[in-house]
């Protein structure tokens, strides 16, 4: 997919400096800084307006409005002067305040979206308020040091705004014999309860709008039509390759091409369709329904895919799909799919599924991976037709890891985080529970990611992604106007 860059409406509302005292000696000026964030924010197009009598702020609202659909976000540089308007028109907004300007900032109002005791008469309603602050030293009264830092931190949130703006081009391929897309996801649901028929155009429709993404779906159908076409010598030569990459193979070759064909079929549609993620629960490559037939796509999504940048689960849940195409775009990284599943004795949070990224790191960096069959498979742990492909991947103990996901109809995203444990050290026979791949995360207060716990409202699966991201979520989860649900702390 090709993709313009990045517009951000930017307003410089004063000099970078006022009010008594000496004039600064040393000063970056408007222009000095315009240039300076060019040269750091590659992939930016900086729509700059500078405020002056003849330009005043306040015909500056009608003009981000008249532009916004071109426009992907806004900065505000210095004291705007009462315009709060500016910083509430539904774009992803950063407000500068240039350290020892007069503090006019209503932080209270952009943080929370709310003014309760205000002396002023009069009720404006600012909504949509996607807002984060920062600061900069322009009279450089601080260190190189501590300067230097406070523009490393805007230019780290201009690029959120890029990440927001990239999410919000992704179209997903969702391909499923089943009616809703999702529904496995809320597995232990409540009995009394039943599944919205409107799930699917519901769902489709707030993605679109608050996030900006697309959902394209196709038939079994499709599929199978595209696995009958494939060259069967592209895909031996696709298997060879990912068999190279692992440290042992216990998987039939005929099953690594069967995975490998249904991989460049998968390929194809996402091409034809212009999407740059793919999800599916698909586990026949004909739809007979007979056991030689069977097959898992993860072996594919894991090796092939997300090595490439491309996003993709072998489950059709889209929450968790969304999860990690915000995960990429914000870090460069790959995120695994899993079921969750708490350990409270030992204070462990673990995430089991039958593969997870090869390159965590978003790099050239590679795991150690054994190619398997499939522990869903009946006739799992032989090399006859159906046993297909799994992946046993060892993910790097010691390692910071967000486990999160992100809530569309909600309006949330939930994480907590840990470090990477290796839970051979906590159970016997450990390989051979569950799933193939598990993900073991040590975490502070497990009784409360327990507390959060509930498969009708959150499903039963998350994305886990290298890293503490815990403030990076919070910061582009202001930028999208979700909440944030920091399940390992109390309230």
């Amino acid at each position: 997919m090709i993709t313009e860059d990045t517009r951000i409406y930017t307003v410089f509302a004063s000099k970078g400096y006022g009010g008594p005292g000496k004039a600064p000696e040393s000063f970056l000026t408007n222009e000095k800084l315009l240039h300076k964030l060019q040269n750091e924010c590659r992939g930016v197009d900086f729509v700059a307006r500078e405020t002056t009598s003849d330009a005043p702020i306040k015909e500056l609202y009608s003009d981000i409005m008249s532009m916004k659909p071109e426009l992907h976000g806004v900065l505000l540089v210095g004291d705007i002067h009462g315009e709060y308007r500016l910083a509430f028109t539904g774009l992803p907004t950063i407000h500068v305040y240039n350290l020892f300007e007069f503090l006019h900032t209503p932080y209270r109002l952009f943080m929370t979206g709310r003014e309760e005791d205000s002396i002023y008469e009069g009720e404006p309603r600012y909504e949509n308020g996607r807002i984060l602050t920062a600061e900069l030293d322009r009279r450089n009264a601080c260190s190189p040091l501590e300067s230097e830092a406070m523009f490393r931190d805007l230019v780290y949130k201009i690029g959120l705004i890029r990440a927001v703006k990239e999410l919000g081009k992704s179209r997903i391929l969702g391909i499923s014999p089943k009616p809703y897309f999702s529904i496995d996801d809320y597995h232990g649901h409540d009995s009394q309860k039943t599944w919205p028929k409107d799930y699917n155009e519901r769902y489709t429709r707030v993605l679109q709008q608050s996030l900006g993404v697309e959902m394209v779906r196709l038939k079994a159908d499709d599929f199978y039509r595209a696995y009958k076409g494939v060259d069967e010598s592209r895909a031996k030569k696709i298997g060879r390759e990912w068999e190279d990459g692992a440290k042992e193979v216990k998987a039939a070759r005929s099953e690594i091409v069967k995975t490998a064909a249904a991989y460049i079929a998968f390929d194809q549609l996402r091409e034809k369709h212009d999407c740059n993620a793919i999800a599916t629960v698909l586990r026949s490559l004909t739809g007979s329904g007979k056991v030689e037939d069977m097959f898992w796509p993860g072996l594919g999504f894991e090796c092939g895919f997300k090595t490439r940048g491309i996003q993709a689960t072998c489950q059709d849940h889209i929450n968790v799909l969304v999860t990690e195409l915000l995960g990429y775009h914000l870090t460069g990284r790959p995120s695994m799919l899993g079921d969750i599943m708490l350990d409270r004795h030992n204070s462990l949070s673990i995430l089991t599924h039958c593969g997870a990224p090869v390159n965590p790191w978003g790099d050239e960096r590679r795991v150690p991976y054994a190619i398997t069959t499939h522990a869903q498979s009946p006739v799992r742990d032989t090399r006859k037709p159906g046993s297909s492909t799994g992946l046993q991947v060892e993910w790097p103990i010691g390692e910071d890891v967000t486990i999160w996901k992100v809530y569309v109809l909600n309006g949330k995203i939930g994480l907590h985080t840990g470090k990477i444990v290796d839970g051979h050290l906590y159970y016997e026979d450990f390989d051979e529970i569950m799933c193939r791949t598990k993900l073991v995360t040590e975490v502070d207060d497990i009784e409360a990611v327990q507390m959060h716990q509930s498969p009708d409202e959150y499903g039963i699966h998350r994305a886990a992604t290298l890293g503490d991201l815990r403030q990076m979520i919070k910061d582009v989860a202001a930028l999208i106007g979700y909440e944030v649900m920091e399940t390992d702390r109390r309230a």
